[in-house]
């Protein structure tokens, strides 16, 4: 919380939006469930005339950082997409919507009964932090993220960062990241996709050393 909210800001003239809490896994205390409701507390609190929703059990509050975690190519003027995050800028009762300006500039409605689309953002899985960048990153690193601990995972976390990246927690999870290179494995298919393909696909023809066409 102090590295996010002081220590950072304060020794890199930064801000707290220009820093990014990237966790390994989502439950336990140094999850995402857990840091974003005590970064929601400390970075945005509830105050008198503040609006806010309760959803599912969580808050959303006017300010709050959102991710949206669906596709939704109808929504806005050219679509939502997973991974694409914003800011809450309006939340309306008697209509029933919640307003998210996106990091784009485009403010888009949510009716209440679509926020299951919305995280908040304060804190990502390093999965949903793949493909995008940010000024600083901090990284809780815990025994408690279990299997979750993975060279690619960690070197995915680090690589987030622009200008600095701060690793915090427990030395011997880092290093059971660093020797852990075991993967799961994925199953797509492709050769075999591959190998079907190429047996329908006539094969391109050659010319013979008399000059005639043939099979290559």
């Amino acid at each position: 919380m102090d590295l996010v909210t002081t220590l950072i800001p304060q020794h890199f003239d930064a801000t707290p939006e220009d820093i990014q809490v990237l966790c390994p896994a989502r439950r336990h205390a140094t999850g995402t469930l857990a840091l974003n409701a005590r970064l929601q507390e400390r970075l945005n609190p509830p105050e008198p005339g503040k609006p806010q929703y309760h959803h599912d059990g969580h808050i959303l509050r006017l300010g709050d950082r959102v991710l949206q975690i669906r596709n939704q190519p109808r929504r806005g003027r050219t679509g939502v997409f997973n991974g694409s995050t914003g800011t809450v800028t309006g939340i309306d009762t008697e209509t029933r919507q919640l307003i998210v300006t996106l990091n784009d500039g485009e403010s888009v409605p949510y009716p209440f009964t679509d926020l299951d689309e919305l995280l908040h953002a304060y804190a990502l899985t390093v999965h949903r932090s793949q493909g995008s960048e940010y000024p600083y990153v901090v990284i809780p690193m815990t025994a408690s993220a279990g299997p979750l601990l993975q060279r690619n995972l960690l070197y995915t976390a680090v690589t987030r960062a622009r200008r600095g990246v701060m690793l915090i927690g427990q030395p011997t999870a880092v290093y059971r990241a660093l020797t852990n290179t075991h993967t799961r494995r994925r199953f797509t298919a492709l050769e075999h996709r591959i190998v079907r393909q190429a047996a329908v696909t006539p094969r391109p023809r050659a010319l013979t050393p008399a000059g005639q066409l043939a099979w290559d």
